[in-house]
């Protein structure tokens, strides 16, 4: 031990914690030589922690005595219920900047950095012959629409001659004065419908193997259909460009939404395999995703686990354990932390295993849940309010260091003890708290 540690330790024994009724336990500590804010515990004999006695504080929230800070126990813990007497400790840290910076949205495409927090599609149709609208809801259960005009410039509008609904579970089309029910199979059933460009009417129909788009002549006849996969979200809403062979569909899964805009074109299918020229090629639908816009459910964080941008899906720490900086009061011997993330009302909070507050990380409200990973040197930080997943990369979260204010005793009430003998009083003296080198 060198010999200013020594000196500074033989100081503080002199100034060993007692039980005085009327101010409480006094603690007395020598702060990290760092800047920072200091965050300070009171821990009984197990180790638990009883009382947050200081919280992200600065140099003014303690008294300033010759031999470091100064501050007081009121022998409760943090319900300001009395303490049983018996064996505590004091301790805590020092923390510096961690550098907090915010790196992506994930998880929802309607939020940006100012806009509602809209949390589900509830709609999507046409509305009159020139434009589509989306309905969203935000988290307040607020509903906006948001539209796209169709019509192009210089250009006629469609003719449309046709109208299409869905009656006693039948697709039925209406053109002129005739009325046609579009061919469906055994235990096929509409689910919605609109009317496209070159009067062809689109539907999304549930069959025995799942639900599929299909398109339709103005005669009720199939022209082409678009499958689903059983895995992928599901077509519940329509609605149909007419001035061109666009479609826009609102899907789901019980894991998110998707809106889509499709394109349809032509392809040719290839020839077939064993070089047979004398079959001409065949004209097949051809789909183009033109527009595209998700909202993932992400309520938890194993909901979104897989979609934030990485190639695996990122696993989430519950403790996070490193080393923090150098302590030169303590031969520059560094601390283990275990860093945890706890979400409150005012947003997530950086705490340590046992949950003495640090710092705060993020100001936001309502959050769902808050969770750490590790990325090389730094520590990654995502949280959700359900609406959306932010991102957040802590640069430095090794910038810190603890501190011992020692153990002591605390008597029951009533209990007469003692100031230590030749021992000077603890109102502060100095204008400025023990620093390396500063005389004893």
């Amino acid at each position: 031990m060198s010999d200013f540690r020594s000196a500074i330790f033989a100081a503080l024994l002199a100034f060993a914690p007692g039980t005085f009724a009327d101010e409480g336990t006094p603690i007395i500590f020598l702060p990290p030589p760092m800047q920072g804010t200091i965050s300070l515990g009171i821990f009984d004999d197990a180790g638990k922690l009883v009382r947050v006695l200081h919280r992200e504080a600065g140099e003014k929230d303690f008294k300033i005595g010759e031999n470091g800070f100064i501050t007081r126990w009121d022998g409760r813990n943090d319900a300001g219920q009395p303490m049983p007497p018996g064996k505590y400790r004091a301790g805590g840290w020092m923390i510096g900047d961690l550098v907090v910076e915010g790196v992506a949205f994930h998880g929802n495409d309607w939020i940006k950095e100012d806009s509602p927090r809209f949390t589900r599609m509830t709609a999507v149709k046409n509305v009159g012959r020139d434009e589509i609208r989306v309905t969203l809801r935000t988290a307040e259960g607020k509903e906006e629409t948001l539209g796209w005009k169709l019509a192009r410039e210089g250009v006629a509008p469609p003719k449309i001659e046709v109208q299409a609904g869905i009656e006693d579970g039948k697709l039925v089309i209406r053109k002129g004065g005739a009325t046609q029910t579009a061919l469906m199979g055994e235990g096929e059933n509409p689910l919605a419908c609109a009317t496209g460009s070159g009067n062809r009417i689109w539907a999304i129909v549930e069959t025995p193997d799942g639900r599929e788009v299909r398109a339709y002549s103005a005669e009720g006849e199939f022209l082409r259909r678009l499958g689903y996969e059983k895995d992928e979200p599901q077509p519940r809403q329509i609605a149909a460009s007419q001035w061109s062979e666009v479609i826009f569909l609102l899907e789901e899964t019980a894991t998110g939404q998707r809106l889509r805009a499709l394109a349809l074109g032509a392809s040719e299918q290839p020839l077939p395999k064993n070089g047979d020229t004398t079959v001409a090629p065949v004209a097949k639908s051809a789909w183009r995703v033109t527009y595209l816009k998700t909202i993932l459910n992400s309520q938890t964080f194993e909901a979104v686990a897989a979609h934030l941008g990485r190639a695996k899906a990122v696993k989430a720490e519950p403790v996070v354990k490193l080393q923090t900086l150098p302590n030169p009061l303590l031969d520059d011997a560094r601390s283990d932390v275990s860093l945890k993330v706890k979400v409150d009302a005012d947003g997530a909070l950086l705490t340590t295993q046992d949950e003495l507050p640090l710092t705060r990380l993020t100001t936001a409200k309502n959050l769902k849940w808050a969770v750490l990973a590790r990325e090389g040197a730094a520590i990654v930080l995502f949280q959700s309010d359900g609406a959306i997943v932010e991102e957040f990369k802590i640069a430095k979260p090794d910038n810190m260091m603890s501190f011992d204010a020692g153990d002591f005793e605390l008597k029951p009430p009533g209990a007469k003890v003692e100031k230590p003998k030749n021992s000077p009083g603890l109102e502060p003296k100095r204008q400025k708290p023990l620093r390396p080198g500063d005389d004893l």
